[in-house]
């Protein structure tokens, strides 16, 4: 059920431009289990990735499910 809850973006906004891919990537393929991003920011140390109640409020296991596609490629 929704409940009207907003995702805390906070730290995602203040990481966002530190990283490669400034927290963007491509949900079509993120949905078919591939992780493809654009390196926007060579100068970056790490790549940004919004996962479960970051990105909309959703269970436990849509965050489980969300974290395995983004691990899986590390």
């Amino acid at each position: 059920m929704e409940c009207g809850t907003l995702p805390n973006e906070d730290i995602y906004a203040q990481l966002k431009d530190e990283s490669v891919n400034a927290g963007a990537y491509d949900l079509t393929a993120f949905g078919r289990g591939e992780l493809i991003f654009e390196v926007s920011n060579p100068k970056g140390s790490f790549e940004l990735y919004r996962i479960g109640d970051a990105v909309a409020s959703r269970d436990i296991h849509a965050a489980m499910y969300d974290a395995v596609r983004v691990c899986k490629d590390l």
